[in-house]
């Protein structure tokens, strides 16, 4: 309908009109596209899993949804030029003295726009959970929280409305979390010690995420294998049984 519109606008001379149906057209594709990558899953676990190192430490990473965080961008990147545009549009025409409208737009774009410098920056990121040998990491989209093993209870699947899997910790576990974005804030970290898997970030089965990580969680011997080959192979096996 918005792209509809904006050609018959676009017929009657009003090309200025076009611009933004097609815009708002755009956003709209990408909010259901989103939509559809939460909801579906579209790759098996090994294609979400690499083994990557910090500090010197080896660790399984099983990654957030690449296209989720793209399309989520894009999203934000839309509004963000709806608005800036939109700003100076109804400055260059408003002749009745100050574009109080104006203003209203353009401050709403500086707000899109300073998520988009979030993700530039690295402060806001695609994310995903690292396990290794030491313990369970979470780089959210704009958090980071960790718990080493020995503050872990154990790890069961929850449904909120979407499936989650909770690794659960002790009520007074050594909790290291932070936020990296004072204000452009897309997740939340969750309010007691837990590692919260929101399954809709994955991109696999959380059946099989949930069987993955239950498996380290409740048996300490195999830790040891985690920012290994061994892991990965784990995941394969987990791909072919599914």
């Amino acid at each position: 309908m918005s792209v509809l519109v904006g050609f018959i606008a676009a017929r009657a001379g009003n090309f200025v009109a076009l611009r933004y149906c097609l815009l708002f057209a755009l956003a709209v594709a990408l909010l259901v596209a989103f939509g559809l990558t939460a909801r579906y899953r579209r790759t098996v676990l090994s294609a979400a899993i690499r083994t990557v190192e910090d500090a010197g430490v080896s660790m399984t990473e099983i990654r957030y949804s690449a296209w989720q965080f793209r399309i989520l961008i894009a999203w934000i990147a839309c509004f963000a030029a709806f608005c800036v545009m939109a700003a100076v549009d109804i400055f260059i025409h408003d002749d009745e003295g100050f574009p109080g409208v104006a203003v209203l737009a353009a401050a709403l774009g500086l707000v899109f726009m300073s998520y988009l410098g979030a993700a530039a920056s690295g402060r806001i990121r695609r994310g995903g959970v690292l396990l290794s040998s030491q313990g369970i990491s979470q780089r959210g989209w704009n958090f980071e929280s960790r718990l080493d093993w020995p503050d872990i209870v154990g790890v069961k699947p929850a449904f909120n409305g979407y499936p989650m899997i909770l690794a659960i910790g002790y009520a007074n576990a050594n909790w290291d979390r932070r936020y990296t974005t004072r204000f452009c804030r897309l997740d939340r970290l969750p309010p007691v010690p837990m590692i919260e898997f929101d399954c809709r970030r994955f991109d696999v089965d959380p059946r099989i995420l949930y069987s993955y990580v239950r498996t380290y969680i409740e048996n300490p011997e195999l830790r040891a294998e985690l920012g290994t080959e061994a892991a990965l192979t784990r995941a394969r096996q987990s791909d072919f049984a599914s």
